[in-house]
């Protein structure tokens, strides 16, 4: 029965413990102190993930159980935070009832990592001096840790022992800080420019191996931490080139390459490719503090937003005034793409009402969800409502304020519907509700069987070529050129879902199918068009037509194409 072990103090590695005690307890040989405490001589001295400790918790009799060593005086919580719990039970075997040498570093990964541990243990001038005033010098597991070159409490950069960490050398050598003079240590070539990232490692690093001693339940996904604008395509897809490169320049080559984490950019297989895709590998902890420490700078931290989606996950509010639900959640269909100008993620939502809108993104807060950008469809609901506003006695702002619109697109979509009025009652009538054609709704007839409506379609290609017509000749007339696009003759001849049924059912309307082949633009028709419009402009303002100017004011840069650069010619040279 062992009659005495010291008491192990705050933070102090077990390997110090039993420094410790060979001192006080008088034994010739490391090896009589190893039989003492394990009841075998077939332990080494290991600093950081000793192993036998169930066999050393007997021999205290109660003093101190297995879980209390291995979550208090060795270094496994920092490690056990990254690593799954199926991992994490069989270190927990190996380091309670024994192993192989180097089995428990092995099963950790940190044979294969390119991280290198510690070669000498490391300790703080000021944690010695003040450990000595109340107890005595010990080693601090804190110290000890891969990566760390700082005190995490005196923020002093920590001085290299002459004691190897390792146990090549001295595979059964215990040597305590008090009989280690403090004036025999090296210092580690640090820049000073580095300083604050390794405080920052230092801390977070502690933070880790004081935490409670469990793994991780759920993989960590640093993917759906990334700025979509900038790291993240809205596909998902991930623009390694450009976070690697802001990754480098936020550490520095030379200092990741101190920290044995530097990063290839002609690779596609380096670590932090490995770390973003969220692979089941074992990822070495200090690497997910880099990567921590870089989202703290760029994006105040690292969060998760729902599934990854910029505007989270549905039903989605609809933000039609005119609808019974309006601000419910009723909206199932949100359509993500991203904006040409800024990279941002544009949600366009669609509800069954017809009403259509979009935002930018990504939501910050769940206000952003009730936030309204642009109108893409009104719908007949929407219509309907102005239809009867029109009818009372209502002011232009007051039907603005009922229907959440401003008061120029009451006046303008109350013209569209005078001029369109005939033509969008038999649209109306003729259209069904926005569903995919497999939960498209059918009706019954009088003996029960299922039959679907049939459109006709001739008679539909009369009463769309008639308003296509309309809308063609009003863009022609726009006081600024409009490149006439399909996409853009159904949104300006905008009705019930319109869009779709040019998009989707344009073969099934020969007549005008014809007529919007004659009249969408080319690029040369579209410039031809422009230089057309602004001589026209010139000569109203200037009285001539200048060549510079003309290119100017229609927007155009030399070389022209010959259709185009024709008619630039022409308009110089007419009267």
């Amino acid at each position: 029965m062992l009659a005495y072990f010291p008491t192990l103090y705050e933070d102090e590695l077990l390997y110090s413990g039993i420094a410790r005690y060979h001192v006080v307890s008088g034994n010739k040989t490391q090896k009589q102190t190893i039989e003492d405490l394990f009841g075998s001589r077939m332990g080494c001295a290991t600093a950081d993930l000793p192993s036998n400790l169930t066999s050393l918790a007997g021999i205290l009799k109660g003093q101190y159980t297995t879980d209390q060593i291995i979550s208090d005086h060795t270094l496994l919580p920092y490690y056990a935070h990254y690593v799954n719990q199926k991992k994490f039970h069989h270190v927990l075997s190996l380091m309670g009832n024994g192993s192989k040498q180097g089995e428990v570093h092995a099963s950790l990964g940190l044979l294969a990592s390119s991280i290198k541990l510690p070669e000498k243990l490391r300790f703080c001038t000021e944690c010695y001096k003040a450990d000595s005033e109340i107890f005595e010098p010990y080693w601090h597991r804190c110290h000890q840790l891969p990566g760390v070159s700082i005190c995490p409490l005196h923020k002093s950069i920590l001085k290299i022992s002459e004691v190897e960490y390792s146990t090549l050398h001295h595979k059964f050598s215990y040597l305590p800080l008090a009989v280690h003079s403090k004036l025999i240590f090296t210092e580690p070539l640090i820049d000073a420019s580095w300083l604050e990232h390794l405080e920052y490692i230092a801390v977070q690093s502690n933070i880790l191996l004081q935490s409670q001693l469990k793994s991780r339940e759920e993989t960590t996904c640093y993917k759906r931490g990334l700025s979509i604008e900038k790291y993240q395509s809205v596909g998902g897809r991930i623009r390694f080139n450009r976070l690697i490169q802001d990754f480098r320049n936020f550490y520095t080559d030379e200092l990741l390459n101190y920290l044995d984490c530097s990063i290839d950019s002609n690779s596609s297989d380096t670590w932090l490719h490995k770390i973003i895709r969220n692979q089941e590998e074992i990822t070495h902890p200090l690497r997910h503090l880099l990567l921590l420490g870089f989202f703290e700078k760029f994006f105040g931290g690292y969060s998760i937003s729902s599934n990854n989606q910029p505007f989270g996950s549905g039903p989605w509010p609809c933000l039609n005034h005119a609808a019974d639900h309006c601000n419910l959640s009723v909206v199932e269909k949100c359509v993500v793409s991203r904006c040409s100008t800024t990279s941002k993620p544009v949600g366009t939502f669609q509800c069954s009402c017809g009403f259509v809108y979009s935002r930018r993104g990504p939501d910050t807060c769940d206000e952003d969800r009730y936030r309204r950008g642009r109108i893409r469809t009104f719908g007949p609901v929407w219509y309907n409502k102005l239809k009867h506003l029109n009818e009372t006695n209502s002011s232009l702002r007051q039907k603005a304020r009922i229907l959440g619109v401003d008061p120029g697109t009451v006046k303008n979509q109350t013209e569209y519907l005078d001029c369109n009025k005939a033509s969008l009652h038999q649209i109306e009538k003729q259209s069904q509700p926005v569903t995919s054609r497999r939960k498209r709704s059918r009706v019954r007839n009088s003996s029960g069987v299922k039959i679907k409506p049939r459109v006709d379609w001739s008679q539909r290609d009369e009463i769309l070529y008639d308003a296509i017509v309309k809308s063609v000749e009003q863009m022609k007339q726009l006081p600024h050129p409009q490149r006439i696009t399909l996409a853009s003759i159904a949104r300006y001849t905008d009705s019930v879902n319109l869009s779709h049924k040019l998009l989707h059912n344009l073969n099934k309307l020969p007549r005008t199918k014809e007529f919007i082949k004659k009249q969408i633009d080319s690029t040369e028709t579209f410039q031809v068009r422009r230089l057309i419009w602004a001589a026209s402009k010139l000569k109203e303002t200037e009285g001539r037509v200048v060549d510079w100017r003309l290119l100017k004011l229609a927007g155009l840069n030399q070389p022209l194409k010959k259709m185009t650069e024709d008619k630039f010619l022409e308009l110089l040279e007419g009267p």
